[in-house]
């Protein structure tokens, strides 16, 4: 062996050990980063190294053992399909790069399927005729270099096409793909102007070098493209965390932090900085009735109707809670024009919303606070904002008001009230009276009315308009629900006499309650433990309750009918009564609110409007109870007009079970005597 073949050899085994360590590294880094391009280089790579060692070999055994030996082909064979997988490799990791995706494992496979019949077919053709040494060089060499050559070269002009030039490691591959190319189809020109009859170039023994370092910087390129990709993959990361800690994923909008950031600035403005919180007050029923596909529609359009709002008044809009929205900006020092922009966005959020055909009403409280005047800091001015939209819900639906310093003192009255509902379920404060219902005709006891009381320890008994409200809130209206149905079942269960028609107890129950969906089953198993027949069970819901659920509210009806139970509807005529409510959804009657009984003898039109009640239930089948009858005179014009049952103080107040028991059970004469000779 020569100096130029051991400078030969030198240079195949070098050449393999970078293209060896250049394999490792990208399959390290496969195994960090988990990119499949990042494994199809490892594995190409890997078959540069073996191309390189079995070429090296079969080189310098060329003159050793003719071109049909076995060991000569074993050689030959491994090094030309090595070759030609290593650019199939090369090429779709690259391509996988561009793509953004892996190939399919069948294109894959017949790419590589290709690539060994190729090595194989340029291996075995003529290896065993001496005769065809020039065609078997072709394709043994020529070929290759044709093939590889034309490959690099395309893929060179692709990569600097396709990605920016400021981008050093594509810039650096495509390079040296480019000098790849053209040197391997510069061996090719060189071996057909040999084939030709010409002589080989001069330089041509100093090529392999070249080659050599050109597939060095191309592995090179490639571990710097990927730490590129790496750096950018991580700096959008961190925008995007960035982003998310200041924007709401859902809707786009800023949240709380970014809102009071941005409104801390504002404050120091002289003409004053306004904040309106915006609250979506029925998400629980949008939920129940939609799903959570309904919920997201809801917020995603409310909040691009509040930034409509927000943009045409030069305002910034913000979502600082789940089922919050604010609007805030400088310069709206005047109540005047923040009341305008409540308006606004009751408006727009008031606007229909259809979700697979069905309306999704959408309903909403706003607050308004005004800084310098009610807060100073962006944290207090949010608080202050959402005191004024508590008190506008509590008021009613769509509403909007301004933060008025007596707002603390209710706060502080409400905090002190929700501390003192906590103790009293635990010290059992609460109490139930009964007050009685009277049959429209004979004027006897034909039922009574449950109603809860609080018996307060500094306070004395508090009726339910001074707690139930907040129950709401505290998460404790079912648990104050499940209660009085519980005793109030046991004390109908204790006036009840055999041989005699029922005597009901009439509930009154919450939304939170008749809106679960085994409500019914709650009712059912209620009954079952106390021993009440389900005749001696009324309840009571307002009709808003059945028309914000009424698929499920005919459900729940039905199987309330089904087990015995009447419902009745209350406070009829307070909310939007209808007859097609009425025809839908399955009561056993109404209730007219006192309201209308008040005034019913002064007023013609109230005394109108109870007449159309009595007549339009009884055309349907239903009983109509009229309540808070306080006069004879009353009591005279509700029995002309035909009214079922009567309630009110003309009558009895509430009473303890005690005291029910005994209107309904009075003591025999002989008992009733000689108890009074005792007390004589």
């Amino acid at each position: 062996m020569g100096d130029w073949g051991i400078l030969e050899l030198v240079l195949y085994g070098a050449g393999a050990l970078i293209a060896l360590i250049q394999s490792a590294i990208f399959a390290h880094y496969h195994g960090v980063f988990r990119r499949d391009h990042l494994r199809l280089w490892s594995l190409s790579f890997l078959a540069l190294a073996v191309y390189l060692a079995t070429a090296g070999a079969s080189t310098q055994l060329r003159l050793e053992f003719a071109a049909g030996h076995p060991v000569r082909l074993l050689l030959s064979s491994t090094s030309l399909i090595a070759a030609y997988v290593q650019v199939a490799l090369l090429v779709i990791g690259t391509l996988t790069v561009w793509r953004g995706r892996l190939f399919s494992r069948v294109v894959m496979i017949e790419a590589l399927v290709l690539a060994v019949a190729i090595g194989l077919f340029s291996a075995l053709a003529f290896a065993f005729d001496p005769g065809y040494a020039q065609e078997r060089f072709f394709l043994r060499v020529g070929l290759r270099h044709l093939i590889t050559g034309v490959a690099a070269l395309a893929m060179g002009i692709v990569i600097a096409r396709q990605w920016p030039g400021s981008r050093l490691g594509p810039r650096l591959t495509s390079i040296a793909l480019v000098i790849y190319g053209l040197d391997l189809l510069h061996v090719f020109g060189a071996y057909l102007v040999q084939a030709n009859g010409g002589t080989m170039w001069p330089w041509m023994r100093y090529t392999t070098p070249i080659s050599l370092i050109t597939q060095l910087f191309i592995g090179y390129g490639l571990v710097i493209w990927l730490l590129e990709d790496e750096r950018e993959r991580a700096e959008h990361a961190t925008d995007a965390a960035a982003r998310l800690r200041h924007f709401d994923a859902l809707t786009g909008l800023p949240n709380r932090q970014y809102m009071l950031e941005h409104v801390d600035r504002q404050l120091h403005n002289p003409h004053g900085t306004a904040l309106l919180l915006v609250r979506l007050d029925n998400l629980g029923n949008v939920a129940a009735a939609f799903g959570m596909d309904g919920v997201d529609l809801a917020l995603t359009t409310s909040a691009e109707r509040i930034e409509e709002v927000a943009r045409l008044r030069g305002l910034f809009a913000a979502r600082p809670d789940a089922d919050h929205f604010a609007l805030h900006g400088a310069g709206m020092g005047a109540e005047a024009g923040a009341g305008r922009i409540a308006e606004e966005v009751l408006d727009a959020l008031a606007r229909p919303l259809f979700w697979n055909g069905r309306e999704l009403a959408l309903e909403a409280s706003v607050g308004i606070a005004i800084a310098p005047k009610d807060a100073v800091s962006a944290d207090a001015l949010q608080s202050r904002a959402e005191m004024a939209r508590a008190q506008a819900r509590r008021e009613g639906a769509m509403r909007y008001r301004f933060y008025t310093p007596d707002m603390d003192t209710e706060l502080e009255k409400r905090l002190v009230l929700q501390s003192e509902l906590r103790a009293a379920f635990a010290r059992e404060e609460f109490v139930l009276e009964f007050q009685p219902l009277l049959d429209g005709w004979s004027l006897e006891v034909s039922g009574f009315e449950a109603l809860v009381r609080w018996q307060h320890p500094q306070r004395g008994r508090l009726l339910p308009d001074a707690f139930i409200g907040e129950l709401e809130p505290l998460g404790m209206i079912e648990a104050l629900d499940a209660w009085v149905l519980e005793r109030a079942c046991v004390a109908a269960l204790a006036w009840q006499r055999p041989g005699r028609d029922p005597i009901p107890v009439a509930v009154n129950v919450s939304a939170h309650s008749f809106q679960r969906r085994d409500f019914p089953d709650t009712i059912s198993t209620l009954l079952q433990r106390t021993g009440l027949d389900a005749a001696c069970l009324e309840l009571e819901i307002i009709e808003s309750i059945a028309l914000e659920l009424p698929e499920r509210a005919i459900v729940s009806l039905d199987c309330l009918r089904d087990l015995g139970v009447r419902v009745m509807l209350d406070d009829f005529g307070t909310g939007f009564s209808s007859l097609k409510h009425l025809r839908q959804l399955p009561f056993d009657g109404i209730k007219i609110d006192r309201s209308f009984v008040v005034d019913v003898l002064i007023d013609p039109r109230d005394a109108a409007i109870v007449r159309a009640m009595l007549a339009l239930a009884h055309s349907l089948g239903l009983e109509v109870v009229a309540e808070g009858i306080e006069t004879a005179a009353q009591l005279a014009w509700l029995q002309s007009a035909g009214c079922d049952r009567l309630q009110g103080f003309h009558f009895h107040r509430s009473m303890e079970q005690a005291a029910a028991i005994a209107l309904v059970n009075p003591p025999a004469p002989a008992a009733h005597a000689a108890a009074q000779r005792s007390i004589g």
